[in-house]
């Protein structure tokens, strides 16, 4: 069965070649029926339609994406706060102050996080500290992407295989807020989902994901390297 990304890209080619076709019948009909305005002004306006679908498409897809954003958080953080399986917790962003931001109210200065795994180990890294970690990041459910539109990865396909896949290296100090904030309250094997709104993420950029974007991590601690005493990061 076709994944819903195949099938994404799968209609963005017809679009493409359904342009190519109807353009060169334009162009056979000029040649051989130079008067048939009629013929030709149908085919020029199929031809807009399908060059404008894949456009429409994405467009429609991002419709409302800050409100819709908001109200994703909002229902997590209700979600949270019921922590119905109790492996629901939130943790203020690290930059901010957890006194006050209680007094606030405000679901967007927190990460929160569904704990799939607990990890065995003691240590949480330290702000200056290297990891190395495995995470598949995506959107929030949309039209197109049922799941989320995912937009960056340590591993190929869906499904980590420790045995092969190598957890990427970053400096727990070069993330996102939300994301460092998640990994100082993590230890070596937790396993977590992380839900981070867009005031902890890209906020108003327009790249790396659309503006406003909620980004949901599903993240593996798999090594800390601690700053001063670890210097060597090669994996096993």
């Amino acid at each position: 069965m076709l994944d819903f990304l195949t099938l994404s890209i799968i209609n963005k080619r017809t679009c493409v070649l359904t342009y190519h076709f109807i353009t060169s019948k334009i162009k056979h009909l000029t040649m051989k029926h130079p008067f048939n305005i009629l013929i030709l002004l149908a085919l020029c306006t199929s031809a807009f339609t399908f060059v404008s679908c894949q456009e429409t498409e994405a467009i429609s897809d991002y419709d409302n994406w800050e409100q819709r954003n908001q109200i994703y958080v909002d229902s997590i953080a209700k979600v949270c706060a019921e922590n119905a399986d109790g492996n629901w917790v939130r943790y203020c962003a690290y930059n901010r102050d957890e006194l006050v931001e209680s007094t606030k109210g405000n679901n967007n200065h927190y990460v929160y996080v569904h704990k799939n795994v607990n990890g065995k180990g003691s240590y949480s890294p330290q702000f200056n500290d290297v990891v190395r970690i495995h995470y598949l990041g995506h959107l929030i459910p949309s039209d197109m992407y049922k799941n989320g539109y995912i937009f960056d990865r340590s591993y190929n396909g869906y499904t980590l295989n420790e045995k092969t896949d190598v957890p990427n290296q970053f400096s727990v100090n070069n993330l996102v807020v939300g994301f460092t904030t998640a990994l100082m309250n993590m230890v070596e094997g937790d396993d977590w989902t992380v839900y981070i709104p867009n005031e902890l993420g890209y906020g108003d950029a327009s790249t790396p994901v659309h503006s406003y974007s909620t980004l949901i991590f599903n993240v593996k601690l798999a090594k800390i390297y601690k700053y001063g005493i670890e210097e060597d990061y090669t994996w096993y």
